[in-house]
């Protein structure tokens, strides 16, 4: 596993980290979870497919321009994991990120999400200087975007049947929010 000058990042009950063999359990239990994949590009995974998923997590450098990166979402005390972050920093403007996040049923509701991304947000917009986050959300996620309207982010667009999505077309929500309107909020 390589060092990572990005993690791992604290907030009060959780620890953004590098996914671990030890989480491959976790993981496969809300990867396989067909309500916390309703809203997901996969619908759920092997042990052999979960345990390349966190050997390939583990080579690379969260935030690296282009790739796509998760980060695990655990609890700072047992380090167990509730879930996970996306981000993907934009090419060939890394001033400009795309996130997301995906909880286990069971640690939903509980403010988790909000405090991982609260947790992220501060990091990108503070540490690493973006400029812009933006996050695409299918419309039915009702929690989801709910979510990123309670962190101050502004749905720039609403995508009529952008995307052929498990059988049917699906409407997208697009999100965004810039430094300036962030490191406000967090003043």
């Amino acid at each position: 596993m390589i060092q990572s000058a990005m993690l791992p990042l604290f907030t009060r009950r959780l620890v953004l980290r590098r996914f671990t063999m030890a989480d491959v359990e976790a993981f496969l239990a809300y990867r396989n979870d067909p309500d916390v994949a309703r809203y997901q590009s996969w619908e759920g995974c092997t042990r052999t497919e979960a345990e390349r998923f966190i050997r390939d997590q583990q080579s690379q450098e969260p935030g690296e321009p282009g790739q796509w990166s998760q980060i695990a979402i655990a609890l700072k005390e047992e380090g167990a994991l509730l879930g996970d972050c996306a981000l993907r920093v934009h090419t060939p403007d890394v001033r400009q990120a795309t996130i997301g996040f995906t909880l286990a049923q069971a640690n939903q509701g509980q403010g988790f999400a909000t405090e991982a991304l609260t947790c992220l947000l501060d990091y990108l917009f503070q540490q690493k200087r973006l400029h812009r986050v933006v996050v695409d959300t299918d419309s039915l996620n009702v929690p989801s975007w709910t979510l990123l309207e309670r962190l101050g982010m502004r749905r720039e667009g609403h995508l009529r049947h952008s995307l052929w999505f498990k059988g049917q077309w699906a409407d997208e929500y697009l999100y965004a929010i810039l430094a300036e309107e962030w490191l406000v909020k967090r003043e």
